[in-house]
Formats: structure tokens, sequence, C-alpha cells
């Protein structure tokens, strides 16, 4: 009982030092979404990794990468640091916050608050948090991100996790688009979860962007918002055909 304590006393002293004494940043985040959305514009959030557990090894410069990114208008650039499965580490990410002026999710599975705390000291501006996590800890996560002023994007699947983190009211809520088992887009099953959607929540569409007609889709459902995973990093020669939708 006495080392429990003692580990609460020394997590209340770090929470209270990042809180107090380090100099929250701004950010913009927010605002600059809601102004690109009142002028119907498609919001494109792009993903840098070295490789998918699916497709394997991308053999891109990672300069080439994000210099395309920027020029196909990326908006915020989702970013994976695991190293086992997605070949990934922070030296990256600090040569793309050098040298980008994007927005920067952290894309990583987070579990717990030091993760939060050590994705607001390395630079990140928007994490992405599972609602499948115990709705104690996402309200603990909302309280920090709060102070810190990191942005969330609360990820659901289906509509029983829409229904649990109803009480969060989420500013920013991605909609997993995927089967995880099949890889494909159930249109049907995410209609459903759509008609269900808080009307004043900014919709993310996450994964399986994969084809134009998918990106169509949502738009018609009035969801200009998309997280595109491995889409562009293995066809870059789609560039063009991408452009044209965004006109």
């Amino acid at each position: 009982m006495n080392k429990i304590l003692f580990n609460k006393k020394n997590y209340k002293f770090f929470y209270n030092f990042i809180i107090n004494y380090i100099n929250i940043k701004k950010n913009n985040f927010k605002k600059k979404i809601l102004f690109n959305l009142k002028f119907n514009k498609i919001i494109l959030f792009l993903e840098y990794k070295k490789q998918s557990p699916y497709k394997g090894l991308y053999k891109k410069n990672i300069f080439d990468t994000i210099k395309k990114y920027e020029i196909l208008g990326c908006f915020c650039l989702s970013i994976l640091n695991e190293c086992f499965h997605f070949k990934c580490n922070f030296i990256d990410f600090y040569y793309i916050k050098k040298y980008s002026n994007m927005f920067l999710l952290r894309k990583d599975f987070l579990f717990n608050e030091i993760q939060v705390f050590q994705s607001y000291l390395i630079g990140y501006n928007i994490i992405l948090l599972l609602s499948s996590l115990n709705i104690i800890l996402i309200k603990k996560i909302y309280f920090i991100c709060k102070k810190l002023k990191i942005f969330i994007i609360l990820e659901i699947h289906n509509l029983k996790e829409l229904k649990k983190i109803n009480i969060i009211k989420p500013i920013f809520l991605g909609i997993n688009c995927r089967n995880l088992k099949n890889l494909i887009i159930n249109k049907i099953k995410i209609l459903n979860i759509i008609k269900k959607l808080p009307k004043n929540a900014i919709i993310i569409s996450e994964s399986g962007i994969n084809i134009i007609n998918n990106i169509k889709f949502f738009i018609d459902n009035n969801i200009r918002v998309f997280l595109i995973g491995d889409f562009f990093l293995s066809n870059f020669n789609l560039y063009k055909k991408f452009l044209t939708l965004l006109k």
C-alpha cells in the first residue's frame, strides 16, 4: 500500500510540474479545420510509415514523401513511431517536425497518461485514442489533453462504441471504416453509424480509403475529412487523379 501511495504522489508531482511549469504551446488545429470546412474543402490526413504489416517495406525517401504530401495539400501528417511493425522511430519524427509545416498526429495506440505527456513534450498536436479503452481512462486523458492543449481524435468502430462515448462529447470523432478481419469497407454498416453521429462533432473517415469511389461515398454523406493510410505511400502515380477530385 505504501508503494502505491508513493507512486501516486510521484505521478501527481510529475503531472503538476508539466501543467504549471512548462510553457503550453498554442494549438490552432481546430480553428484551421473549421475554417477549411466552412469553404467545403476536403481535408487530408496522410500517413508516414516505413513499413506496413500487410504490404511490407516502402522504399520511399522520407524527404520526397513529405514534399509530395505537401504538394497534394496534406493538412495533417499521421505518424507511427512504433518500430517493430512499422519500422519507424523518433528520429524520423524530429526530421518531419523540422522540415514540415503540417500538423502532426500520433497514430500509435495510447494506453496511459504518461504516453500523452510524452506526445506533448516531443511536439505532437493531436493524438488518436481508441474508444475501446476504459471510459474512466478516456476521461482522464481528455482532462490532461485539455490542459496541454492537445486535441484528441476519438476512434470508433461500431454503434456500441459510439453509444459508450456519447458522454465524452468529442470534438473530433474518427470512424474506422475498415473491417479489421477482411480489410473491406461495409458501406451499409457505416451509413448506420453516420445516421447516429453527434451533429456538433467533426467527423473523420479513417482507414480503407483506397479507391476514389470510397471518398465520393463519404463526401455524399457530408464527411470531408479523411485519414488515409498507405494509399499514397504505394500509389504516388494516383496524385493527379486524386487532385481532380479536390477541385
